[in-house]
């Protein structure tokens, strides 16, 4: 995994979407995370594109893509990367319990 991570880190670097660009960008694959959902749950409207539970979790996969690329846009410091994820973590934890 931290393999992959340099590489996204390092792609970031040579996008050449600006900050804006990239929120939009994220918001698009959001809604194609969506747009899967709801074909694969069969929902009104959405049945013609027979998109699966695989197609959803590939749509997730975009979604961590982009908004990680973006945060690496605005900084390059692992460690911070950690503290906000462990920090939001804590937070999902303790509503959970």
């Amino acid at each position: 995994m931290d393999q992959i991570l340099k590489k996204i880190q390092y792609l970031s670097t040579q996008e050449k979407k600006t900050l804006e660009q990239m929120v939009l960008k994220l918001s698009e694959e959001v809604g194609e995370t969506s747009q899967a959902m709801l074909s694969y749950m069969n929902a009104n409207g959405s049945e013609y594109k027979q998109l699966n539970i695989s197609d959803v979790r590939e749509e997730c996969a975009d979604v961590i893509l982009v908004a990680l690329s973006l945060f690496y846009k605005l900084s390059s410091d692992e460690e911070e990367l950690q503290q906000f994820l462990s920090k939001k973590v804590d937070k999902w934890e303790s509503v959970m319990t």
